[in-house]
């Protein structure tokens, strides 16, 4: 049999912001994390599998 799956990772990082609204908030997020970020400092929340393909039996 042939499977193809696509594997998935989601990668994530706790920011801290001073902000006087949510606006701003989001803003200040958006602009940090725009900058280069070393993958030491991402942490893994979560994996999961797509099948990409129907199953291929082989004779």
């Amino acid at each position: 049999m042939e499977f193809k799956f696509r594997a998935n990772i989601v990668m994530s990082k706790e920011l801290t912001i001073e902000a006087e609204d949510f606006v701003e908030a989001l803003e200040k997020a958006q602009t940090m994390m725009a900058e280069s970020i070393s993958i030491k400092e991402l942490k893994e929340r979560k994996r999961y599998l797509d099948v990409l393909s129907d199953i291929k039996w082989r004779d």
